[in-house]
Order: C-alpha cells, then structure tokens, then sequence
C-alpha cells in the first residue's frame, strides 16, 4: 500500500510567519508566543509544523522562532520534525526568557496563568490575536489545500473500512477499529471518528456518539458516522454517511432525501463572494419538510473548526454565520437531517474548497444512503 506523506516548504512557514507578525505589528506587538498542551494547539501546529503532545510552547519574531516542547524525551523528535531555529525543553522556557524585553507581546492560544502573571510583573501587555488569526487560516494557500486532499483520501480509506465492518455482530468498537487501523495503514493520524448505532424500527439517537458506546449491529441496525483522517497534523478531510443494515424504514428514507437535498441545494450556491448565509438559505427544505437539525449545516475546518458556521434556523441555539465565502476556503457541508424529537437523524456530507465559479470536492466516496454488504 501506497503510504501517504506530506510536508510544508520553507515558504510556506515563511509565508505564514509574515502574516502573523503583520497582525502583531499591527497591534503594536514585536512578538509572538504561541501556546499548545495535550495534543491541542494548533498555532504552534501552524507556526512550526509540530503538533503538540504535552506541552508545546512558541515565541517568534522579526529574526527567530524558538520552539519548547516537553517532556524531554519528545525533544528530539521536535528537532527532526519541526521547523524551528531552535528547539528546546519546556522546563527551559522561563516566562522572563518568552517575555524577554518586549513591552506588547501578540499571543495565540491559552496563556498558562504564570505566563500571564509574569507579564505582568514586568510591565509587559499581552493582545490575543486568536480572533484575527482565525481569520487568516480560513482561506487556505495551494500547499494547504494539498494537505486536505491528503486528509480527505485518508479519510475515504477510513471510511470504506468502516462501511466494509458494518455486519450483524460487530461492534462500534469494530467499526472505530477497522477505520483506524486502514487509515493508520495509509500514513495518516486521528482527527475523530464519531460513530452513531441504533435500530431503524425503533431508534433512540440522531447524532453520532464522540466515543463507542459498546452497541451491537444487528440486520436492522443504521450506522452513522463522521470521520476525519489528516495526513499533516490539523489538515484534515471530512466525511459524514448513513449506512443501513437491512432494507431501510420510510421515516429514514424521508430523513435522507430531505438531507440529500439539501446538500445539493447548498452545494449549488457555493463559490467566493457569496454570503455564507446563502447557504443557510438554501437548506430550508429542511423546516419546510417539517424536519430538523442538531448539528451544524456547514463550518470552516482545517488548521481549526473555523467560520462561516451556519446552523439551521430551528436549531437552539441559533447564530448566523458570518461573511463570505472566500477562494481557498475549506469548508464541510453537512446537513444532519433529524426528527423533530431527536429520535433519529441521518449524516451526509463532506468537506469542499470554494474556489471563484463554485468548489472543489475534496471526496470520491459515493454519496448517498449506503447499503451494507
């Protein structure tokens, strides 16, 4: 088997560093400390291409970029994996040595409390930059969007794995195996893999649970599933499907072609410039069918869970998405159909790029209802 892999050029960290010091310079900052800890911080990610295990801590400017990780036994993975002039210990990293002699310091992520007490001690005024940030990352360059085609191929193998596993007698234990172990196989990491089991006849969920819940599959069962594989850390795809064990029910069969439909309708208004509410607009086949929804319509993913987020205007809470779609944008169209009592609800969808006369489907797995072997 072909093992995925995937690498970011100097360029390109260049190219980011610059943005992000333009942002820092423009709230009167000479540099910036990005902060990660426990496999989340993808401003360090972002920065350096190194994705944090337990702490992982980054201050750049003008001239350098050190990066601190711990414990010091991931170091010299750090080192070879990293784009960094420097990489060291976390235990090294003394607040007055990040703070140095700066009196505005840019900061992304969340600043350890010492940090922020040492700051100020010293005089020195952390800004956040975390909102402006996220709003850099939205639209993604070529080598980005490289990455996600990487993520959504592992994705798809993820999948497939999970749909071959859906059989009388397994478990969403098997299935979440079986999707890791291909994807795994292929050269990718985890992202998640959500995984929803109930009988069609007589079903109790309409989400996706976070993590397995010990259900057995039986020749009634419906499976859903969202699943993301990244092959460079924080590129993820994004794929979401309903697969019937058994001939499936009216109600589910109403569910998917509502959702279905939706999807289309929403897809068919895609491209840069159009205000991310058009989308929301197009999926009011939903209500209009008398149905409903509890996860998002559509949202921003890679390099984080970003806006546009649109969510159906039934859903509580409901917040409308905001600005426009822009070229290079990375965005999963989703619409989880459900019953108004979120009995039961279906998954469909997967991540796009907009692009100026309309996107760029990032998927190849067949869409629609699947029907288990």
């Amino acid at each position: 088997m072909e093992i995925l892999r995937h690498s970011f050029s100097d360029e390109e960290y260049q190219r980011r560093r610059r943005e992000t010091l333009r942002l820092a310079h423009a709230v009167g900052a000479s540099a910036v400390l990005a902060f990660g800890e426990n496999r989340a911080g993808l401003h360090v990610t972002y920065l350096s291409g190194w994705a944090p295990t337990r702490q992982a801590w980054l201050r750049m400017d003008d001239s350098d970029v050190d990066l601190y990780v711990s414990f010091h036994n991931h170091v010299p993975a750090a080192r070879r994996m990293a784009n960094a002039d420097h990489v060291g210990d976390v235990a090294d990293a003394k607040p007055q040595r990040l703070l140095g002699r700066d009196r505005v310091i840019a900061t992304l992520g969340q600043v350890p409390l010492h940090v922020r007490q040492a700051a100020e001690d010293a005089g020195s005024t952390l800004v956040s930059l975390d909102r402006a940030h996220a709003d850099l990352r939205a639209a993604k360059s070529e080598e980005e969007v490289e990455a996600l085609r990487l993520g959504a191929r592992a994705s798809d193998i993820g999948a497939r794995a999970l749909i071959d596993a859906c059989r009388p007698g397994a478990t969403d234990w098997d299935l979440l195996a079986e999707a890791r172990a291909a994807y795994t196989r292929a050269g990718a990491r985890d992202h998640i893999c959500y995984i929803g089991v109930t009988n069609m006849d007589s079903p109790t969920r309409d989400v996706p649970s976070q993590v397995p819940e010990g259900h057995v599959l039986t020749n009634r069962s419906v499976v859903t599933f969202e699943l993301s594989a990244a092959v460079a850390p924080e590129y993820p795809g994004q794929i979401l499907r309903t697969v019937f064990l058994g001939e499936p029910t009216d109600e589910y069969l109403t569910l998917h072609e509502v959702a279905s439909r939706a999807h289309t309708q929403m897809r068919s208004r895609v491209k840069a410039g159009v205000a991310a509410q058009e989308l929301v607009d197009a999926a009011a086949c939903v209500e209009e069918s008398g149905l409903a929804t509890t996860d998002d319509l559509f949202h921003g993913l890679g390099m984080g869970y970003l806006d546009p987020v649109g969510v159906s205007p039934s859903r509580t809470p409901y917040t409308e998405p905001r600005g426009d779609l822009r070229d290079g944008m990375s965005i999963v169209i989703q619409p989880n159909v459900t019953t108004t009592d979120h009995r039961a609800g279906v998954q469909t969808g997967q991540m796009i790029i907009v692009r100026p006369s309309g996107f760029e489907d990032l998927h190849h797995l067949q869409e629609g209802p699947v029907m288990a072997a």
